[in-house]
């Protein structure tokens, strides 16, 4: 694969053409989710629900929503595995942070397994802090780290 520059990464809303693409992305990195989620973000999360296109490609996406008035949630974010190390994570984290500010969020809440080190870095770096473990948080049991930050 090329490399790729940060200009030629494009951050927008996932549109309906982009579904199939999110969902072989979600099984490329092992997500596992139920289609219909995708789908239910589009719908009613439009603003925060975000793809990283290359040159036509979708490369990695992020789900979000307004958790309560003054948070955001972030759900999922995936990035291709032939994308990855390439700065695309921090693409879609920094422009729904962005938009949770812009919707009147103060602050952002994620979970990450306990197992994921390389996500929990990158979680850290944009200024995440673990506020929590939430112990068999996922469907084979693993437990989850509750991270947060303020906006």
């Amino acid at each position: 694969m090329d490399v790729i520059s940060q200009d030629s990464i494009l951050i927008r809303r996932l549109k309906s053409g982009d579904l199939a693409e999110a969902l072989e992305i979600d099984r490329e990195v092992f997500g596992g989710y139920d289609p219909a989620i995708f789908a239910t973000f589009y719908e009613y999360h439009p603003r925060t629900t975000l793809v990283a296109e290359s040159r036509g490609t979708v490369a990695g996406f992020i789900l979000g929503f307004k958790h309560t008035p003054f948070e955001g949630r972030i759900f999922w974010l995936a990035v291709r595995p032939g994308y990855q190390n390439r700065g695309i994570g921090t693409r879609l984290l920094t422009a729904i942070l962005r938009t949770f500010r812009l919707m009147g969020a103060m602050s952002a809440t994620l979970e990450v397994r306990v197992s994921n080190k390389k996500a929990q870095n990158l979680y850290t770096t944009l200024g995440f802090e673990m506020t929590g473990i939430f112990p068999g948080y996922y469907s084979d049991g693993e437990a989850a780290i509750i991270m947060k930050r303020r906006l």
